[in-house]
């Protein structure tokens, strides 16, 4: 039997991401659109040739449905907890957009229903399967450039009306939204720069401002990071550049490795000749080979996989609380103005 998903909300992360990775999901299906605007749905089941029988504009009663084994919510942050929850406690899957909700409350109550309904949470976060991600974190855990003593990250693009195509996109009212660029891009960098060096953040301080844009939320921020090893990084994200660009870098005491896409990708890795070399000589840079698409196939392959075999994804309701945390602390130091300590694990 194959995975039976109901597809909650019809804009463009769904267009884009969901409908064309779960089309190529062998063992995947779509059992639901979902949206409260029949003719959106309708749009995508035309151009996915979904059965317009298959077309929901009532939430609350698709996820209750017996045809229903997963449920993939593409909505405005705001409303991630409550339509997780019900559907959790439908005893249905969940795939949630990042992050995965705007308080620490409702992540956790979204931790607890998965665990007590015996269901998978996953939070999508695309960069965790870009290929060149995924051939950075092999080389990163393979020890070849030592100890990492400092990171830092940069996520960037023209803003929200430009990838929506909308004017006015609900990312930019702070009540849908939770945020601004922070809430949206840096839910990415955040968890990538997380899940990439394996630390923890022991506190942070933020500068964020409405640099350029017309609007009530942060468009720019920039977060300095101690991680509880002792490792140093930073980040930095924002909705007035252009072109898109996506960056890493991770320094060691053996070597430097960079990853870099916006049209193109690339990993690089530079080692330092010897040691402790007074004189900085560095090596050639090494561009190890970066596969065309993700090993795991992307999000909703993976994910599918994971629930067909009983296994609990990588990318789970714990992962997404953490990184939320991360986004949160942001800013209250911003408002605060000063450093903020993440409380221990």
């Amino acid at each position: 039997m194959p995975v039976r998903f109901a597809i909650i909300g019809c804009g463009k992360i769904t267009e884009r991401l969901t409908l064309p990775q779960l089309a190529g999901t062998p063992g995947a299906e779509v059992a639901a659109l979902v949206d409260k605007d029949a003719g959106a749905a309708g749009r995508l089941a035309r151009r996915f040739g979904i059965d317009r029988r298959r077309i929901w504009t009532d939430w609350r009663r698709c996820v209750r449905d017996a045809d229903v084994d997963a449920v993939a919510v593409n909505l405005p942050n705001a409303l991630h907890a409550e339509v997780a929850l019900a559907a959790l406690d439908a005893k249905k899957h969940v795939m949630v957009e990042k992050p995965i909700a705007v308080t620490l409350a409702e992540a956790d109550a979204m931790v607890r229903a998965a665990a007590a309904n015996r269901r998978y949470l996953m939070v999508e976060q695309t960069q965790r399967f870009d290929p060149a991600h995924e051939a950075a974190y092999d080389i990163l855990r393979s020890g070849r450039l030592g100890r990492i003593t400092q990171v830092r990250g940069r996520i960037a693009h023209a803003g929200p009306e430009h990838w929506s195509g909308t004017a006015r996109p609900w990312l930019i009212d702070r009540r849908q939204s939770g945020g601004g660029v922070l809430m949206d891009v840096g839910a990415h960098i955040a968890d990538l720069l997380r899940w990439l060096s394996g630390k923890q953040v022991k506190r942070l301080c933020c500068q964020a401002a409405t640099v350029a844009k017309r609007v009530a939320v942060e468009d720019n921020a920039a977060v300095l990071l101690e991680f509880t090893d002792g490792t140093i990084g930073s980040f930095d994200v924002s909705w007035t550049t252009q072109p898109y660009e996506v960056m890493t870098a991770f320094y060691g005491e053996r070597g430097i490795l960079r990853t870099s896409f916006g049209g193109a990708r690339s990993v690089s890795v530079q080692r330092a000749q010897r040691r402790g070399d007074p004189n900085h000589a560095m090596g050639p840079t090494v561009y190890p080979r970066v596969a065309r698409g993700s090993r795991l196939g992307g999000a909703y392959p993976y994910f599918v996989r994971c629930i067909r075999r009983r296994r609990k994804p990588a990318v789970s309701g714990e992962e997404g609380r953490a990184t939320l945390q991360i986004l949160l602390a942001a800013y209250e130091s911003a408002r605060r103005g000063r450093w903020v300590d993440l409380p221990a694990r």
